[in-house]
């Protein structure tokens, strides 16, 4: 296991109580920009797909968060000719953050 991947099960596993429910959704909601930046090796990759194909809250906090990110992308896009690039680049980054 790749030390990225031992850091993410560790953070990934906080998330969580004894029972395995998500208590912790900011930290998770980090966890999910690493996945959808790409930035999640295969490792941690399988570890986020089981738990969201297995818990309820978990997938929906996720799709919550990818469906917010592709609005965003969406309206960035839209206005994309109206908003300096300067601007544009500092709203990308505070998404990204």
């Amino acid at each position: 296991m790749s030390e990225f991947s031992e850091w993410f099960e560790q953070t990934f596993k906080k998330c969580y109580c004894e029972k395995g429910n998500l208590v912790d959704k900011e930290r998770f909601s980090e966890i999910v920009q690493l996945v959808l930046d790409n930035e999640a090796d295969e490792e941690s990759m399988a570890i986020f797909e089981h738990k969201i194909r297995t818990c309820m809250q978990s997938s929906g906090k996720y799709q919550e968060e990818k469906e917010l990110r592709e609005c965003l992308n969406e309206k960035l896009a839209q206005f994309k000719k109206e908003i300096p690039n300067d601007l544009a680049q500092s709203i990308r980054q505070s998404i990204n953050s």
